[in-house]
């Protein structure tokens, strides 16, 4: 049994993580950081709650920590779970900064644990679909790949997210998961150009951004606006043979918001299709995007936990993700593209 302890009690914890952690019976989740223990003993009786990582780790025996809390936090959570010989899962972003990450993946290497950030989209339905399409071949040599996660959310709420300071803001928020979906498929470009602002009037933090990763013979842009209304292009990967879109967003966040359990019959449907559109109109198809799986990050790091195999996220990928995000910024700041030398 792998015993588990959960640092955060929030948006991340109880709507992306316990649900597959409870799933999963290789696991029991036996403590919880939080400051609402009265929330934690309604949705984890049997578990522990302390007010610090210190007090848990000195009081809970743990081989599982998870970390949801505020990005700033997770590299010294990270550190400590690592040092006290505990395996950790991440939300992203990663960390914060580039070089932590390295520090990290060091430290797990001399503890020999899994260090495992939690890029779940990689396992979204829509990005399935593309992953596969273009691994088939289907539409060609890619030459453009555009990739959107806008949002109607015209007006700040508040969160923490949207407030200013270290990694904080949609960039790190959102661009954490476009970034890495587009760094799986391509790998490392040669250079980041990007654009980046506060555009709603009270915010505090970048609310959009539109970053170009280039390669030597394909472009590729990633955005991300408060103020798509309605279902926005999600996907639009232009080929020498065909171009698939799809719009909307995969169907698991509000599945779990909505309290849909892991293992319904129809969890991680899609609900709308892609499209396939070959040549010069010669023909246009509807496809059926694949079935979105967040249970399978969760699996496969029980098993490399217990069995020894590798990490379902590679920390050096995660870490790069943060590393495109620095370029990013910068290149924002000057008005610059900047090269890639990770």
């Amino acid at each position: 049994m792998i015993r588990t302890g959960l640092i955060g009690f929030g948006v991340s914890s109880t709507i992306f993580h316990i649900p597959f952690l409870s799933a999963l019976s290789e696991l029991s989740i036996t403590a919880v950081v939080s400051s609402r223990p009265n929330e934690v003993e309604a949705v984890l009786p049997t578990a522990s709650c302390y007010s610090t990582i210190e007090e848990m780790l000195l009081k809970s025996e743990l081989d599982l920590i998870v970390i949801t809390s505020p990005n700033d936090t997770h590299f010294n959570y990270a550190k400590q779970a690592l040092e006290s010989d505990c395996h950790v899962l991440v939300e992203k972003p990663f960390v914060i900064r580039s070089g932590e990450g390295l520090q990290l993946i060091k430290i797990a290497r001399e503890r020999n644990k899994i260090l495992c950030p939690f890029q779940n989209r990689r396992w979204d339905g829509d990005f399935l679909t593309v992953k596969s399409l273009i691994e088939s071949g289907e539409l060609g040599s890619v030459r453009l790949f555009e990739s959107h996660f806008d949002r109607y959310r015209p007006n700040v709420s508040g969160r923490w997210r949207e407030l200013p300071g270290a990694g904080t803001g949609m960039l790190f928020d959102l661009g954490s998961h476009l970034i890495d979906q587009a760094l799986l498929l391509f790998g490392d470009p040669s250079a980041i150009s990007a654009r980046s602002h506060a555009m709603r009037p009270e915010s505090q933090a970048v609310d959009y951004f539109r970053v170009v990763l280039h390669y030597s013979d394909k472009e590729v842009i990633l955005g991300s606006s408060p103020f798509r209304s309605g279902h926005g292009l999600r996907f639009e990967v232009q080929g020498t043979i065909a171009t698939f879109t799809s719009y909307g967003v995969d169907i698991q966040e509000k599945q779990l918001r909505a309290g849909l359990s892991t293992s319904a019959p129809d969890f991680g449907v899609q609900n709308h299709p892609g499209t396939i559109e070959v040549g010069d109109g010669k023909e246009t198809r509807d496809i059926a995007l694949e079935r979105g799986c967040y249970s399978e990050l969760f699996a496969r790091l029980a098993e490399a936990i217990i069995d020894g195999k590798p990490s379902p996220i590679n920390a050096e990928d995660a870490t790069k993700v943060i590393y495109a995000i620095e370029l990013a910024q910068h290149a924002a700041d000057t008005g610059k593209a900047h090269r890639w030398e990770f």
